[in-house]
This record gives structure tokens, sequence and C-alpha cells, in this order.
């Protein structure tokens, strides 16, 4: 039994090391965010460069963007829907690359704005790989399934129009409540986005004692892009908070130029909080 554990556990390994990457090749930028005016035509690249040891040959092509929300996610009172497209703004120069081991090689491509654009527009660009080395081989005995795998990775796109861009954002609520442990709090703060592009707040929290001296600063993190009317809320955990009254200063960046910030006072008490 030892020798079979054994046995297995040193394949798998192998497997692990031997094993390519489950992708080739690596991909720059990995997201794509502009800032346009309408009826103007962008020009831009993408710089692939093959990181493996087995020729790879790469597939181009648009998509809608794929959207990923996270449970706390509030979407606006009418419900989710999909942010208009810009899936047939974005034209490639080549929509194949063959990249030999190490090689890198540039894709150009254009984003031609319509007129009438107003809202922000979201696609996602595919680059899909095709490695050379894998060969399905020939089917051992009738019925057996072969699956083939092929690596994607998936590019955001966010266009967002000039003329129309604006950068709001509020925080709603910020409730506080006791933490798993005694001396622990946990922190809730609801980021409602008033304007018309995505934001990715970036944000503290500091929490002063009585003295108005900093007892903790705890960084929010960086959540998924939060849409026009969509409200996030993001959890901050403080793993030791003794008893006593505080005031807890929210702080969040939504660009170089905006800030917003909220202000509450609370009380701790052992395992409680009000």
């Amino acid at each position: 039994m030892k020798n079979v554990l054994g046995s297995t556990l040193l394949a798998s390994l192998l497997w692990f090391l031997v094993s390519p990457p489950a992708h080739a090749v690596d991909i720059e930028p990995m997201r794509l965010e502009q800032s346009l005016r309408a009826g103007t035509t962008y020009s831009g690249s993408f710089e692939l460069t093959n990181m493996s040891s087995f020729f790879a040959e790469i597939a181009i092509a648009t998509d809608e963007y794929r959207y990923i929300f996270s449970e706390g996610t509030i979407p606006p009172p009418e419900g989710v829907k999909a942010l208009p497209s810009c899936r047939t703004w974005l034209t490639f120069e080549k929509t194949n690359a063959n990249l030999n081991p190490g090689e890198s090689c540039t894709v150009n491509f254009l984003i031609k704005v319509p007129a009438d654009a107003r809202e922000e527009h979201l696609c996602a660009v595919l680059f899909d790989e095709k490695r050379g080395h894998e060969e399905a081989p020939p089917a051992s005995e009738a019925g057996s399934v072969r699956v083939h795998l092929t690596p994607r990775v998936s590019i955001p796109v966010y266009i967002s129009i000039q003329e129309a861009q604006k950068i709001a954002a509020e925080i709603t609520a910020v409730e506080v409540s006791a933490g798993p442990k005694k001396q622990s709090a946990d922190f809730n703060i609801t980021v409602k986005n008033t304007g018309t592009v995505h934001i990715r707040p970036l944000g503290t929290l500091v929490i002063f004692d009585e003295k108005g001296e900093v007892a903790k600063n705890i960084p929010t993190g960086k959540p998924l892009p939060i849409f026009a009317g969509y409200s996030e809320v993001i959890p901050v955990g403080c793993p030791s908070l003794g008893a006593g009254t505080y005031t807890a200063v929210v702080t969040m960046e939504l660009s170089r130029d905006t800030i917003i910030q909220k202000k509450i006072g609370f009380v701790k008490k052992g395992g409680k909080t009000e």
C-alpha cells in the first residue's frame, strides 16, 4: 500500500513538473481602458511573447465582455443588464500569430468610435492558443473519450466617451459588527457609483480612539469594477480592537482627482459593537 501511494505521489509530482504552463504566451497589456472622443479613431497594440519551450499559434478575436459580480454587488433598481458593446469598434491588423519559443510579436489594432457614442462601452479580446506539440493520441479502445483543452486569455476592454465621462460615487453606508473573535470587528462599506463610467475605488479604513489617536489603519483592497448605477459592499476585517469608543473614517480614491469620505462613530463592548 505504501509503495502504491508513493508511486502515485511521485507520478503526480512528475506530471506537475513536466506539464506545460496554463498559458504559453504572455500578453501586454492585460486590460485595455481608454477615454476617447466620439467620432475618432484610436490606434494601439498588444505585445505577445511565447514564454514556453514549444511553438504556439495564437488566434485573436473580439467577443462580448465577461461580467463578474461578487457577493457584495448590488444592481440598480432596474436590475442587471449588459452595457453597450464595442466589439464591432475593434479591428486587428492580423487575427493569427505564430510564435516560436522565446519569440515576440506586435498585434496592432484600431478602435473606431461612432460619432453618436455616449455611454461607456465594453467588450473582450480573446487570445486562443493552439500548441504545435499537442497531437491527440490514437484511441486505444472503442468508446474512449479525448479531451482537448485550448488555453484562452480574455482581455477586458473599457471605452468611455470623453464628452460624457463623469467619475463620481458616494459611500452610502459604513456598518460595523462584532467579528468572529472577541477582540475583532467587521466593517461593511457600501459604495454606489453615481457617475457614467466604471470605478475601482481603492481606500483605507482609519479607526481613531477617544483621544483622536489612530488605533488602526486598514487598506480596503480594490474591488471588481463597479459599473454606473451599481453599488458594492466592500468587507473589511479588523482582527484586534479592544473595548472603547471609536470613530471610523473611510477614504476612497476614485481617480487622481476624486476622493470620497464617510465618518461614523461606534462603541465596542467586549464582543459587541453599537
